[in-house]
């Protein structure tokens, strides 16, 4: 059932009334790459946002926080009832999310153990819903070659890109990986990246609520100054904004970059925590990328292969 038929809020009109939310922060975003929005908060607590949140959440399943309440039991107890309490917490400044729950679990090919870190059902909610408003502001600056977390792109789009190039008689390929990616979003830069388009404090406040909840490992909870909850909703969401596509060195270079890039690697110019590869691909090498939906595949005719790590 989609999320426009789910919602008690739709009242039977054919018109998605937050998809015509996104709509109109996006094209304001995208008409004034300046602007700063003021006026967002009230967006989140509408009910309608909410349950379409409430809907994303279900869907995505998961498993419970460490109040150990479950979907299940929301449902039972009612939805509508979590939204109101939800609502009236936001709206007057008593909302405080419950620390994450952290557990473990084994990264793909290897013995290495990845942290996860489970918000409350609760929590994963009122995340979505800042990410359903939030997400058209800052998606009207990201830059075109950007496609991991957002919305209608994938990594399978990022490898046809690859394919196209290749085609084009592009043969080199720059891959980096940022090490703890989101263990090291500092939160002090994060927001200041936030602030570039927002300037509601009530919002702002919230989001600084919600980066110091904590995470709960063994009984003993610990607040950083760094990092988001790998597992929460809005933790992509706040990778992307901290990322160098908002950056506008990294706008002005993309188009150059595109045509060329340095065969040379200088480890001193590489970040604190940046992985960096430098792949020669030929086109049958992009096909097996793409092919492989995604996962790394070595090339048999590389031709070369340079690696830097900081």
């Amino acid at each position: 059932m989609s999320a426009v038929l789910a919602s008690p809020a739709a009242g039977g009109s054919i018109v998605d009334p937050v998809r015509a939310l996104q709509h109109v922060l996006y094209r304001a975003a995208k008409a004034d790459p300046g602007r700063r929005f003021h006026a967002l908060r009230d967006k989140v607590l509408r009910r309608d946002v909410l349950w379409r949140a409430w809907v994303a959440v279900r869907r995505n399943d998961g498993a419970p926080g460490i109040d150990k309440t479950t979907l299940d039991q929301v449902e039972q107890d009612g939805v509508g009832r979590l939204l109101d309490d939800l609502a009236d917490e936001l709206r007057d400044g008593s909302y405080r999310p419950l620390p994450t729950r952290r557990v473990f679990i084994p990264k793909p090919g290897g013995s290495e153990l990845r942290p996860l870190s489970i918000p409350a059902v609760r929590d994963r909610i009122v995340q979505a819903a800042v990410k359903i408003v939030l997400e058209p502001v800052f998606e009207a600056g990201m830059l075109p070659c950007s496609f991991g977390f957002r919305p209608r792109r994938s990594a399978h789009d990022a490898l046809q890109v690859l394919i196209e190039e290749s085609a084009r008689g592009r043969r080199w390929v720059v891959e980096t990986d940022i090490a703890n990616c989101f263990s090291a979003i500092p939160h002090q830069e994060l927001m200041q990246a936030v602030e570039e388009r927002v300037c509601d404090q009530a919002l702002l406040k919230l989001l600084r609520v919600m980066l110091r909840a904590g995470v709960m490992e063994q009984g003993l909870v610990r607040r950083e100054v760094t990092g988001t909850p790998q597992g929460g909703v809005i933790s992509p969401h706040a990778r992307c904004r901290n990322g160098a596509e908002r950056h506008p060195g990294t706008r002005q270079a993309w188009p150059a970059a595109r045509e060329t890039v340095s065969t040379t690697v200088q480890p001193a110019a590489v970040p604190a925590g940046l992985r960096t590869h430098l792949h020669q691909h030929g086109c049958d090498d992009a096909r097996g990328h793409a092919g492989d939906r995604g996962r790394h595949v070595p090339s048999q005719n590389r031709g070369d292969h340079r690696r830097v790590t900081s």
